[in-house]
């Protein structure tokens, strides 16, 4: 059975890339902008569910299991892993007293039906499921857009309305050019509004917080509106939630510069910045 303690086996669940990167490294790669990803930074802290979708028809590289690891450097600090153990996964941990979910990520590797070490059918859906007993999901999907990963979710394996509005952050991302080496980009990042529509209760609304320009090739980001609407469904006071999000762009900033920061230097940076911020408070 599966011991993600084992690095081989990590890497053989697919839960390690051959080329490990941190976000600083893909920002130094320009796959993503820094305003993009400090915005991501923050809505992570603030213990949400995250997708990672790559390209619906499988693309070797294309970088999912690359992103999802460097983004889970931004978990909020005490959170705990729980690695799923693909078709074979039992949630024996549900069970365990000593396991908190409210500060527990569950990370699948992938939810797609192309090998049994990742999750489908009925085991994928109770995996999706576990938000509303307290637990946060990390995983990767492949679809090309946003709302084919709501369709994945909702109508492919059957999880209902108030279920996927649980899960959070879904960032699309891809190849994109014709020359090579392929250049790499976090195509669009959406936030899932928790919260129903009255008028169309089944509605599952993905909010846009960042949207690549293959124009110029620069990122779109959220209006205020958007922000605003963000902040108050994370519980940040909207006067603080700028100067939060500044502090992390400005992070992000330093640590990107040349080929980016190494993992270590990510982590010092990151609890850096935490403990400058539990100074402010009140």
């Amino acid at each position: 059975m599966f011991d993600p303690r084992d690095p081989y086996e990590r890497y053989y669940w697919h839960y390690e890339s051959r080329r490990p990167l941190t976000v600083a490294q893909i920002i130094a790669l320009r796959s993503v902008d820094v305003e993009t990803a400090a915005l991501i930074w923050l809505v992570l802290e603030q213990g949400v569910s995250l997708t990672i979708a790559g390209p619906a028809d499988p693309t070797a590289g294309v970088g999912k299991t690359t992103t999802l690891n460097a983004l889970l450097q931004f978990l909020p600090e005490g959170t705990a892993l729980a690695y799923m153990s693909g078709m074979y996964e039992n949630f024996a941990f549900t069970r365990s007293p000593d396991i908190d979910p409210t500060t527990t990520y569950a990370l699948c590797n992938e939810v797609s039906d192309h090998l049994p070490i990742y999750m489908w059918g009925r085991v994928a859906r109770r995996y999706l499921s576990l938000p509303v007993q307290g637990y946060r999901i990390a995983t990767s999907v492949h679809a090309d857009t946003v709302n084919d990963v709501i369709s994945m979710y909702h109508r492919d394996l059957r999880v209902d309305a108030d279920n996927v509005r649980r899960l959070g952050l879904v960032v699309n991302i891809g190849l994109v050019g014709r020359v090579y080496p392929p250049r790499r980009r976090w195509l669009t990042t959406h936030f899932i509004q928790p919260e129903a529509d009255p008028k169309h209760p089944n509605a599952i609304v993905p909010v846009p917080l960042s949207l690549w320009n293959n124009v110029d090739d620069t990122f779109e980001h959220a209006d205020q509106a958007i922000l605003d609407d963000l902040a108050r469904w994370l519980n940040i006071p909207c006067q603080k939630f700028p100067l939060a999000l500044k502090r992390r762009v400005d992070c992000l900033k330093e640590l990107s510069q040349g080929t980016g920061a190494g993992a270590d230097e990510m982590y010092e940076a990151i609890e850096d910045l935490r403990a400058q911020e539990k100074k402010l408070l009140p």
